[in-house]
């Protein structure tokens, strides 16, 4: 009986002896790099960050985390945590998964562009749509998009046609208090049936555009399309009932 508790005994001391060599193992690995370089710690995106994401919440959220690189691969400006001078600053534009954090990232966030980068003589204008009004849910900040409208004209024969071929996307979803951006629910908000998506998305337009859209958002409604660098997209009369099917 005794032989056989020192058996036990000793097979769980060897595998708790074994556990920290592998755990020792994965740390020295994570922690370390190639013999002959020096090795830097600097902080990559946990998961997508957007853009107008203050400093000081991607900290307080834990939305980075640290890796070891060798010094001689990363750039000049990487982070090493988020200093606070940050804090009061926020992200220009969006962070990938695993993307390396660089202080060139971010900016002041001013009452003119609510922390989102404005395209020079342009204007920022939200659109309020449903999930399938915005392809549903896959247009991103910097997505080129098309926009559609349709309405009924005075002559009361309903038209669907190309409102805008070419707008850029700066932002989606809505500021929050912590710079954070977000969908949220008519339910929530609108009084609506719950479940029901409502989406914010900002665009980058002339003063002329603006003028377009925004009628055509009080009398009609729009829709966008997503667009690549070869969509072909041109104005024309749209489709009506009669047109439709031809």
């Amino acid at each position: 009986m005794t032989r056989r508790i020192l058996g036990v005994l000793l097979a769980i001391i060897l595998a708790v002896i074994g556990t920290g060599a592998v755990l020792l193992y994965v740390y020295t690995a994570k922690n370390s790099v190639a013999d002959g370089q020096t090795a830097v710690k600097v902080l990559v995106a946990k998961q997508r960050i957007p853009a107008g994401t203050s400093g000081e919440s991607i900290r307080g959220r834990g939305w980075v985390e640290e890796i070891v690189m060798p010094a001689a691969t990363v750039p000049a400006d990487s982070l090493t945590s988020i200093a606070a001078e940050l804090e009061k600053l926020v992200l220009t534009h969006d962070v990938q998964p695993r993307q390396l954090m660089l202080k060139g990232m971010f900016g002041a966030a001013t009452r003119l562009s609510g922390g989102i980068a404005v395209p020079e003589k342009m204007l920022a204008l939200s659109i309020k749509t449903a999930v399938e009004e915005e392809v549903g849910g896959f247009v991103r900040p910097g997505s080129q998009v098309a926009v559609f409208v349709s309405f009924e004209p005075t002559d009361g024969k309903p038209v669907t046609k190309l409102l805008l071929p070419r707008v850029e996307t700066l932002a989606v979803g809505a500021y929050g208090q912590d710079g954070v951006t977000s969908s949220q629910r008519d339910g929530d908000r609108d009084g609506k049936a719950a479940g029901t998506v409502t989406l914010l998305v900002t665009v980058a337009v002339s003063q002329a555009d603006a003028e377009k859209l925004v009628h055509a958002m009080r009398h009609g409604e729009i829709y966008l399309a997503l667009l690549t660098d070869t969509s072909e997209v041109r104005p024309g009369a749209g489709v009506d009932h009669q047109t439709l099917v031809r």
